[in-house]
């Protein structure tokens, strides 16, 4: 297992998160936390799933969290890079088509 770091960018009015590591029981509550540090307004929030080699159920729970948050306030979702493991399990249960995913 590797730990969870977060970076954050932004490209314009969209914020781009940026986990690195593992995303499960231990370490979702890291990638939702994000949000709450934000200090300036956004319009769309980008997950860059690259650098994440395994995702289990506690990491689609975190992904579905920062759906909810960003329908809440009208601003859509992308996922990019979505890698073999969290790309399979997106498939497994049924979650593939609900994401918007670029690249």
């Amino acid at each position: 297992m590797r730990t969870l770091s977060v970076a954050i960018t932004r490209q314009h009015d969209t914020v781009v998160l940026h986990p690195r590591g593992d995303v499960d029981h231990d370490s979702a509550p890291a990638l939702t936390g994000v949000l709450e540090e934000l200090d300036q307004p956004w319009r769309s929030l980008a997950v860059d799933l690259s650098s994440v080699p395994f995702m289990d159920s506690a990491g689609l729970h975190a992904l579905l969290s920062l759906e909810r948050r960003c329908r809440d306030r009208g601003a859509p979702l992308t996922l990019t890079g979505v890698g073999e493991q969290p790309g399979r399990l997106l498939e497994l249960v049924g979650l593939a088509g609900f994401f918007t995913v670029a690249g």
